[in-house]
C-alpha cells in the first residue's frame, strides 16, 4: 500500500468506498504533472522542431497546472464541496485529453518519444479522473 492510500485510510472523513479511486487519481495527477513539465522541457530542447511544438508546450504547461490544482482540491476531502471536486475532475480530464491528443500526434508524426511517454501518462490521469468522477456524488 502506497503512502497516499495509507494517509487516506487514516483520514476520518474519507469515504472508504472511494479510497482506492481517490488515491489512484492523486497518484496519476502527481505523475502527469511531472511528466507534462518534463515533456514541455524536452520540447523546448528540440532545436529545429521547436516551432512545431509551441502548442504542445502550451498544452503541457496547462495540463501540469491543472493536475497540480486537482491534487490540491482532492487532498481536501474532509469538508470539501462535491460540485467543486466534480468540476475540477472534469477540468483535469479535459486538460489531459487535449495534451494526450497533441502528444500522440507528435509521437506518431515526428517520432518524439518524450511525447509518447507524456501521452501515456495523460491517458492514465484521464482514466483515473473519469473513474473518480463517476464515484463522486453530485
Amino acid at each position: 500500500m502506497d503512502t497516499i492510500t495509507r494517509m487516506l485510510r487514516t483520514h476520518p472523513q474519507t469515504n472508504p468506498a472511494t479510497v482506492d479511486q481517490l488515491a489512484a487519481c492523486l497518484q496519476a495527477c502527481l505523475e502527469c504533472e511531472a511528466t507534462c513539465a518534463l515533456c514541455a522541457d524536452a520540447c523546448l530542447n528540440e532545436g529545429e522542431h521547436l516551432h512545431h511544438l509551441t502548442h504542445c508546450i502550451t498544452l503541457n504547461t496547462q495540463c501540469a497546472a491543472v493536475c497540480r490544482a486537482t491534487m490540491q482540491v482532492l487532498a481536501v476531502t474532509g469538508q470539501g464541496d462535491a460540485q467543486v471536486m466534480r468540476a475540477q475532475l472534469a477540468a483535469c480530464l479535459r486538460a489531459c485529453q487535449a495534451c494526450a491528443e497533441e502528444c500522440e500526434r507528435h509521437a506518431q508524426e515526428m517520432d518524439m518519444a518524450h511525447c509518447a511517454v507524456c501521452a501515456e501518462s495523460c491517458r492514465r490521469c484521464e482514466q483515473a479522473c473519469q473513474a473518480l468522477l463517476a464515484s463522486v456524488s453530485a
